[in-house]
């Protein structure tokens, strides 16, 4: 049994609320599937960058009840509880997810897990987002996940770092901020973050390829022949980048389009939706899904896509 992709979907709101971006994406997600919200017993938020920088109560609560997962569970028909959780590890944090979700899935703790991401900037003026000052993109996504009889769907979630400076660091600085410090953020860069992702994002590929197809750094191009990309997008050109690196085709990673500002959390589901979208799923074996963010940090893992030779050890 594997844990699987049921449905995904991208926040079809245009605010810059992060709350309302991850709930309306998880409502779109569960209409894809053809569920209601009943349906769903654990929900994981993974998002960083939240209205009024909130700290209590849990964002994840508040994006629960937007969406109104079991909220009157005692008078619900079949009486099942929903719990919902925050998980932030920057952009790392929807692999995170999907490693939490998939030990829920497999004690059958939950039938049913959905992964909500968003980032915004903290005023909700989506306005300041995808700048200079705020890299990250005003938008949000969902992942669905279950458990189904197949040998396909995620495998272990691998996880690296480097040591040394954070690389990116988001903070507030309260001094400064004064009585504006719930609508203030600031994010630092290294200058060298950049290229320090891409030497851990190319660790990463090569870790993850060579513990699944026991083979060595020279033969990973061959390996990923049948391999789709799906990567964070901490820069434009980052996937661009790293295919190069890796001696891959330009086209071997999804470069998310359309998207003003990192993605950040919710970079994966673009990725995802993009590649589906475009049709660059079909005859697709499997896919990586790979991030790498503050730390610094990366967590990869290998999807093997149910139906498929690859899943069936072809």
């Amino acid at each position: 049994m594997g844990t699987v992709i049921s449905a995904t979907a991208l926040s079809p709101s245009h605010g810059g609320s992060s709350v309302e971006h991850a709930a309306s994406a998880g409502r779109a997600c569960l209409e894809e599937a053809g569920l209601t919200a009943a349906d769903v017993e654990v929900l994981i938020n993974v998002g960083v960058y939240r209205d009024s920088n909130t700290v209590e109560p849990s964002v994840a609560a508040l994006i629960q009840k937007r969406i109104g997962i079991n909220l009157d569970y005692l008078h619900a028909a079949d009486k099942r509880a929903a719990f919902s959780f925050d998980l932030m590890n920057g952009a790392c944090g929807m692999l995170n997810a999907v490693q939490a979700a998939s030990s829920l899935l497999e004690t059958g703790s939950a039938r049913r897990v959905l992964v909500v991401s968003a980032d915004t900037h903290p005023s909700t003026d989506p306005a300041k987002a995808g700048t200079d000052v705020f890299p990250y993109a005003s938008t949000g996504a969902a992942l669905l996940l279950e458990r189904m009889e197949s040998a396909g769907g995620f495998g272990r979630v691998h996880h690296r770092s480097l040591q040394g400076s954070y690389g990116v660091n988001g903070h507030l600085p309260l001094n400064e901020a004064g009585s504006q410090g719930r609508n203030t953020i600031v994010v630092d860069r290294d200058a060298d973050a950049l290229n320090r992702m891409l030497d851990l994002a190319v660790d990463s590929v090569l870790g993850v390829v060579a513990s699944q197809d026991e083979v060595g750094p020279d033969a990973v191009p061959t390996a990923l022949e049948r391999t789709l990309l799906i990567t964070s997008q901490p820069s434009p050109d980052f996937a661009v980048k790293l295919t190069k690196r890796l001696g891959l085709p330009s086209d071997a990673a999804v470069t998310v389009e359309g998207v003003r500002g990192d993605p950040h959390t919710s970079a994966l589901v673009h990725g995802y939706r993009q590649a589906q979208d475009r049709g660059r799923l079909a005859g697709c074996d499997r896919m990586l899904f790979l991030t790498v963010g503050a730390g610094l940090s990366s967590a990869a893992a290998l999807y093997r896509v149910p139906g498929t030779a690859e899943e069936n050890g072809v």
